[in-house]
C-alpha cells in the first residue's frame, strides 16, 4: 500500500513542478496528496489562489480518487487568499464540481478561517446544488467528521 501511495504522490508531484533544473519552484499554490492511512485526499492551498487554479486542482484530484477508491476530500484553505475572480468564474467552478460524479460520491470537508468571503461564496453555490460538504475552522475536527458517519451539514440555514 505504501509503495502505491508513493507512486501516486510521485506522479502527482512530477506533474506539478517545473523541469528538473527548477524543481524547487512550485507552479501551483497547492499541495495535493493521498493519505491512505486516513483514507482521504488532502488538498492544501497556500498563497493567492484563482478559480482557474482550483479547477486545475479538481482536475488533478480526479485520477487520484479514481485510482485509489478514496471518497473523502479534505480542502484546507487556512493559508490561502483568493484571487480576484468574477462571479461567473465562481459559478463555473461550482457547476464543474457539482456535476462530477466522483466529487458527488465523496465527503468533502472545507477548512477555512471563520471569515473567508471567497470560499463562502463557493460554499453558497455548491450548497445550492446539494453538494455533500461540511465546513470547519479546525483541521482535526474536519478529519474527524470525514472519518465519521455524521451527515454533511453544508451551510447553516
Amino acid at each position: 500500500m505504501a509503495a502505491g501511495r508513493a507512486g501516486l504522490v510521485a506522479r502527482h508531484r512530477a506533474t506539478c513542478r517545473l523541469p528538473s533544473a527548477l524543481r524547487r519552484i512550485d507552479l501551483v499554490p497547492y499541495i495535493l496528496q493521498l493519505d491512505p492511512s486516513l483514507g482521504l485526499l488532502d488538498l492544501r492551498y497556500h498563497g493567492v489562489v484563482s478559480i482557474a487554479q482550483r479547477m486545475q486542482a479538481a482536475d488533478e484530484a480526479l485520477p487520484l480518487l479514481r485510482e485509489s477508491g478514496i471518497r473523502r476530500i479534505l480542502i484546507d484553505l487556512m493559508q490561502a487568499t483568493a484571487a480576484p475572480d468574477t462571479i461567473d468564474d465562481f459559478r463555473a467552478f461550482a457547476a464543474r464540481i457539482t456535476r462530477e460524479p466522483l466529487f458527488l460520491q465523496s465527503r468533502t470537508a472545507f477548512v477555512a478561517p471563520p471569515i473567508h468571503y471567497t470560499n463562502h461564496l463557493i460554499e453558497v453555490l455548491v450548497d445550492a446544488h446539494h453538494y455533500p460538504f461540511s465546513r470547519f475552522i479546525d483541521r482535526d475536527e474536519a478529519i474527524a467528521w470525514l472519518l465519521g458517519n455524521e451527515p454533511p451539514n453544508g451551510l447553516p440555514d
